[in-house]
């Protein structure tokens, strides 16, 4: 019934256990680097013991643009682009319907009481939020230290950086609560919290990472320069000694250059320790990514009419977001104490509306807009999760941030580290997202109710039942089985969480 993560990266990787460093150095880094690299090693098996504790890098930057973005569409001339503008026509049409309905109903466009909800708090609410972002920098300055040779980071900067960012993720939790913030506030507050905190996670252990590279490196030079003086000195015309001192020069030669490009990026414009700086940390903070590399591909230029057209498309989906939340699920989720059955099948089109729509404004608008500002020229965010026909092809597909960072490390670092297998490896993947999903509503709800964890694990069944041979080999009904379920479980968690939470 479990499900295994899989990635055409990981495939490769597994068939091979002798890879070299040099091509490895192409992709990303993943968490684990075992202390073998700092420790001292026979001189023979030096090369080897780096080549096998340097972990396999899955996740690969390149130039790519994103599948609903309106240019992409029209240069690969997408069949279904007249389905795109008319969702756009049919979204309009239902603002225009919504408008009638409140003019007759309520003598106004929009109902403001939802508005006031979300918009209470707001100035010390943004003042929350660029003090959190601003906390993150205490990782700039850890990673210095590091660096410096101040503290090792295994295993005393380690501990610094998981004390801080256990402090960092409830500091912002207790603070939801004692400013008694409503669930919209709290839920965005929370939200950003955690996308910051996956941030500097990849951040800390990248670059904790590369400087155990660092040192070996410093030990492997301060080697070499010994041996060539030892050379230099040498008057007592042994050949063989000589023959062995050169082999060991040719060695040292060969691990150096491993090394060196290990902690360079792959155009080589920045290295290790080079890269710690402020504004390489705010230029990642604001890069659309949730995995820290040395360097990404960049756009020659920013585009200021592309910009405006994403940063019109957020405020308007925004406001579409307002109309269908404010219109047909406030009025119904507070006060749903009739028919369960009713409510679910009266909310389901509007929540799946919105989850159409929050999927768009995040991924389209907000990251294609970030993108855009810092040049990052990867706009891969998310694949054609629509065409998905089991949830283990969906997790992989909606949220590729997410996915990347959950794939390097959590799943990654678990089989290097804990010697987990693939299988019991995206077990524990699924089961700390699961706790995370959870630790969202517990903020939001401000109480523990443990529905959305329960749903999430659900989908482990609903997994198996779309691996089924009668679901496999007919891809039309296991993409008919996934969006049954989509329809289901959104509304389901909005009356559960309502019902006990919510309701007056």
């Amino acid at each position: 019934m479990l499900v295994e993560i899989k990635s055409p990266q990981i495939d490769a990787a597994n068939k091979s256990s002798d890879t070299k460093l040099h091509p490895l150095r192409k992709n990303s880094l993943t968490t684990m680097i075992t202390a073998t690299i700092t420790a001292t090693v026979p001189e023979d098996n030096l090369y080897a013991t780096l080549s096998k504790t340097f972990p396999n890098r899955f996740v690969t930057f390149k130039p790519r643009t994103s599948h609903l973005d309106r240019e992409t569409m029209d240069a690969s001339k997408n069949p279904l682009r007249g389905f795109f503008v008319l969702f756009w026509l049919a979204m309009a049409v239902y603002v225009i319907q919504t408008i009638v309905h409140n003019l007759e109903s309520l003598g106004t466009i929009v109902d403001l009481s939802f508005f006031e909800l979300f918009s209470k708090d707001a100035i010390v609410l943004a003042l929350s939020d660029a003090c959190m972002v601003g906390a993150t920098f205490f990782d700039v300055i850890l990673q210095k230290m590091i660096a410096r040779g101040w503290i090792e980071w295994r295993y005393t900067g380690m501990a610094i950086q998981h004390l801080y960012q256990v402090t960092f993720l409830f500091s912002a939790a207790y603070w939801t609560y004692y400013r008694g913030w409503p669930w919209v506030q709290s839920g965005f507050f929370v939200l950003h919290t955690i996308a910051m905190l996956m941030k500097i996670h990849s951040y800390a252990y990248y670059n904790g990472d590369m400087s155990a590279f660092a040192h070996r490196l410093r030990v492997l030079r301060k080697e070499y320069s010994q041996l060539v003086g030892e050379t230099k000195k040498s008057e007592d015309g042994d050949d063989e000694k000589e023959k062995i001192r050169q082999q060991r020069l040719s060695r040292l030669r060969a691990w150096i250059e491993e090394i060196e490009n290990i902690i360079k990026s792959t155009s080589g414009n920045t290295s290790y320790p080079d890269n710690l700086t402020f504004a390489n940390f705010l230029d990642y903070l604001l890069v659309p990514t949730l995995v820290y590399e040395l360097e990404y591909p960049r756009t020659e230029k920013i585009r200021p009419r592309y910009v405006f057209e994403k940063a019109l498309a957020t405020l308007g989906i925004f406001f579409l977001l307002y109309m269908n939340t404010e219109t047909y699920i406030i009025p119904v989720l507070p006060n749903s104490s009739g028919s369960f059955w009713r409510a679910l099948l009266q909310m389901s089109i509007p929540f799946m509306v919105n989850y159409l729509l929050i999927f768009y404004i995040i991924f389209e608008c907000i990251c294609n807009v970030f993108a855009e500002l810092t040049r990052f020229a990867d706009r891969h965010f998310y694949d054609d999760w629509w065409n998905s026909t089991t949830f283990e092809e969906f997790a992989r597909k909606w949220n590729r941030p997410v996915h990347h960072f959950l794939l390097r490390h959590v799943y990654q670092w678990s089989i290097d580290s804990y010697k987990l297998s693939r299988r019991d490896a995206s077990l524990m993947t699924f089961l700390l997202s699961s706790l995370v999903h959870e630790l969202v509503m517990i903020v939001v709800s401000k109480k523990i109710r443990m529905y959305m964890f329960l749903l999430q694990m659900f989908q482990l069944p609903l997994i198996w039942v779309g691996n089924l041979p009668a679901v496999k080999e007919s891809r039309w009904l296991g993409n008919a089985f996934f969006w049954f379920s989509m329809m289901c479980g959104p509304p389901l968690l909005g009356i559960l969480y309502c019902n006990e939470v919510f309701a007056l």
